[in-house]
C-alpha cells in the first residue's frame, strides 16, 4: 500500500449558496453533486476535489492559530490563467491576502466567505529550482503577469 496524494478536501461552511458563488462562479469549479447539506465540486483532478458541508450561520470562522487546516492550494494551469483568476477575484470583491513566489510554486492567497484561506497557485518547473538548497525556505514577493 502506498499513498498517491490528496484526493479531496471537505470544508465546513455557514451557507452553501454563498460558498457556491465563491467556488463555482468566482473560481470556476464545477458543482458535480449534492446531498442534503453537502455539495461536491470538481476542478479537474478527481470525481470531486472539494465538498462543502453546511453547518449553519452560528458557526465560528476558522482561527489560523488553532490546530487544524492552515490553508489549501488549488492548482491553476499556468501563470496567465492565474492572472485572470486574480482579476476575477478582485472584481468579485474577494479578500486577497497577497501573492508569493515559493520558489517551487507561485500564487496568491484569498479568503473564502467563511474565512478559509485558499492558495491559488502554479508549479514552477523543477529545472528552475533544482539547484536551490532547501527550496521550501525561500519565499519572496511575486508580481502576477497582469501586475507587472
Amino acid at each position: 500500500m502506498s499513498l498517491r496524494g490528496v484526493n479531496h478536501i471537505v470544508l465546513k461552511v455557514k451557507d452553501l449558496s454563498t460558498s457556491d458563488h465563491f467556488y463555482r462562479d468566482v473560481l470556476g469549479m464545477q458543482r458535480v453533486g449534492e446531498r442534503p447539506g453537502m455539495w461536491f465540486y470538481h476542478a479537474g483532478g478527481h470525481h470531486h476535489d472539494l465538498a462543502l458541508v453546511e453547518v449553519g450561520p452560528e458557526a465560528q470562522p476558522p482561527n489560523r492559530m488553532d490546530t487544524g487546516l492552515f490553508h489549501f492550494c488549488l492548482d491553476v494551469s499556468d501563470e496567465q490563467a492565474l492572472a485572470e483568476l486574480h482579476k476575477r477575484c478582485e472584481a468579485a470583491g474577494v479578500s486577497i491576502l497577497g501573492a508569493v513566489d515559493h520558489t517551487i510554486s507561485r500564487g496568491f492567497y484569498v479568503q473564502d466567505p467563511d474565512g478559509h484561506v485558499v492558495e491559488l497557485g502554479v508549479d514552477v518547473p523543477a529545472h528552475e529550482w533544482a539547484g536551490v538548497n532547501n527550496p521550501f525556505a525561500h519565499d519572496r514577493g511575486y508580481n502576477l503577469p497582469d501586475k507587472k
